[in-house]
């Protein structure tokens, strides 16, 4: 398997076109004028941000790049990021805008298809990224390229994390597990019924909770109180049956229910003519308008039509009253007419009442309604709480069954991978030996070794670790060097052959001692001398290695691998700006 980039540009050109190559290809800060303070720095000239570039060529999620934190007026109209690569030796091209970043379009054999989601098109690279690949379980691309495509906010502190350092994620075994020929399947499973286990665990908790009120009782002692709640449920279930078997109670139970039912509807409407009485008086009163008022349009309007006016003044003035005072009719005969029904309604209601409560007064001196009412009362309260909490013990017990049921299947999950790892005794032999000729070869010595075991902790999360020890370990430097020995064992060892697509890329990685810096460089010439294919891409600043390069230490040719040289005054955007999501701070 097999995937080269070859060419990152833009459209219309947004900054200088990087072509790649087989071996190593170098993105080079560069010193600009050693006479000028800004000439000296070769910090923030745009290495990381070509690398981000790159993940976004290759549909790393939009929100997660910094191509979505350069302002929106710094970009061009219309901008397509464009990434001629190859899978398999079949040439592809990704075109993707970042004002469209979930819509790329991947040309094909000619064929332009434009995706609707950034699923689809992952989807799509994955199918031809694992096409020759034997099945060993589903592993997506995008996080296959997470592995091959360190950050520097990673901080390279751990083989398994390539997630920024500031995320407390796990790292994430699976394409891991890919390129070493395990089943991803199978510890997915595993993952699952671990997950599984917790989210039983949390239920259990909860509902012990509730059954115990709160740690007062026992969970052990529900089951007698519960088989004690049914017998007391039961006895007044059966008592208030044989009450309302009596004729005299059904009657009056009759006589009692047509009275509420009448009572209801009155009040009810009642409470609709109260609505309209309140409605009416707070009506606003009509607006007074005075005499003079009255005078100065009438004599405006007479000015105007003349002869045409022929009604007096006194005539307008009473028409208006007139008008009033029916306005005022209508208000008060209809508010009359509404508080007349509400005295109504009230009266019948009160007549009602007093029947009402004369019937329960008369059945309560017999004590039947009163009897009825507790045991009502009783009956509902005991009734809720018990089947509550038989429902709530049932789930428990259910709940219960299903943690021992999903830890025998983690037990066999587990049982299950240990063997995985033993008839594949030769991965690990594999990764081993290679993980300790490079480390040799980079060191000088050949204490490093690489383990597979399995943690079958009762809270362990992932069961399945990677033990990569190398002398020294535990520092910042070393353990630079220890992932970047990691990741060329992947690349290079035996057991990943056929599955690893020997593409690899280290944003600043080597902030690390010089002469290991160097050993890391010479190493990598030694597999390209050896006839080894494959494509290392590298942001570095020059100056780490000058000294090495004018004393002819290192043996790659670091003129000829480099793609990119970025400078303050060539930077790779070419301006400077701020970050949208970072105030006060430049970026270039």
């Amino acid at each position: 398997m097999k995937l080269r980039l070859h060419r990152l540009s833009s459209e219309p050109k947004f900054f200088e076109p990087i072509a790649f190559g087989s071996g190593v290809n170098l993105i080079l800060g560069e010193i600009w004028d050693e006479d000028q303070p800004q000439g000296k720095k070769v910090n923030g000239v745009g290495k990381s941000l070509c690398v981000e570039f790159i993940h976004f060529g290759l549909l790393r999620d939009f929100e997660q790049t910094r191509v979505a934190k350069i302002p929106k007026d710094k970009l061009p109209d219309g901008l397509t990021v464009v990434l001629d690569l190859s899978i398999h030796g079949q040439p592809l091209q990704i075109r993707r805008k970042p004002e469209h970043p979930n819509e790329p379009t991947i040309v094909r054999n000619g064929q332009s298809v434009t995706f609707g989601n950034l699923d689809e098109a992952t989807r799509y690279l994955g199918d031809l990224l694992f096409a020759d690949s034997e099945p060993n379980g589903f592993v997506s691309f995008r996080s296959l390229m997470s592995l091959l495509m360190r950050d520097e906010t990673s901080g390279f502190s751990d083989i398994l994390k390539t997630m920024p350092a500031a995320k407390s994620v796990p790292g994430d075994r699976l394409p891991h597990l890919y390129l070493l020929g395990l089943d991803v399947a199978q510890n997915r499973r595993l993952l699952q019924t671990i997950k599984e286990i917790d989210t039983q665990t949390k239920v259990l908790a909860q509902l012990k909770v509730d059954l115990t009120k709160h740690g007062e009782l026992r969970i052990g002692d529900i089951a007698a109180e519960l088989n004690q709640e049914q017998k007391d449920v039961e006895r007044i279930e059966q008592g208030l049956a044989d009450l309302r078997a009596e004729p005299a109670f059904a009657q009056v139970e009759k006589e009692l229910n047509g009275l509420e039912i009448r009572l209801g509807e009155l009040r009810a409407r009642r409470k609709g003519v109260s609505f309209q009485v309140d409605q009416i008086r707070s009506l606003p009163q009509p607006e007074v308008i005075d005499e003079t008022d009255i005078a100065i349009i009438y004599n405006r309007v007479r000015a105007g039509l003349g002869e045409l006016v022929t009604k007096s003044l006194e005539q307008a003035k009473a028409f208006k009253a007139e008008i009033d005072t029916f306005q005022r009719s209508l208000l008060s005969d209809e508010l009359a007419t509404l508080e007349r029904e509400q005295r109504e309604l009230t009266e019948r209601i009160r007549a009602l009442s007093t029947e009402h409560s004369a019937l329960v007064a008369r059945v309560d001196r017999k004590g039947t309604l009163k009897e009825l009412r507790t045991g009502l009362h009783v009956a509902v309260h005991k009734q809720q709480d018990y089947y509550r909490r038989t429902a709530l013990y049932e789930q428990y017990r259910e709940a219960e069954q299903c943690k021992e049921d999903l830890k025998s299947e983690r037990q066999q999950a587990l049982d299950a991978l240990r063997k995985q790892i033993h008839d594949h005794k030769e991965i690990e032999t594999s990764m081993n030996h290679e993980v300790a000729e490079i480390h040799e070869r980079i060191m000088g010595i050949r204490n490093a070794s690489f383990t597979l075991h399995v943690n079958s902790g009762a809270n362990v999360k992932h069961p399945l670790d990677f033990d990569l020890r190398i002398a020294d370990d535990g520092s910042q430097s070393v353990n630079r060097t220890k992932v970047f020995i990691y990741d060329c064992a992947l690349m290079f060892a035996t057991c990943t052959q056929g599955r690893h697509p020997r593409f690899l890329l280290h944003d600043n990685i080597f902030d690390v001692d010089q002469d290991t810096l160097v050993q890391c460089l010479n190493f990598l010439q030694e597999r390209i001398d050896d006839g080894e294919d494959f494509q290392y891409i590298l942001t570095l600043n020059r100056e780490k290695i000058e000294v090495e390069e004018r004393a002819n230490q290192i043996r790659l040719s670091v003129n000829e691998a480099r793609k990119a040289k970025l400078t303050k005054a060539a930077s790779f955007l070419g301006f400077r700006y701020q970050e949208i999501h970072r105030r006060g701070r430049d970026h270039e």
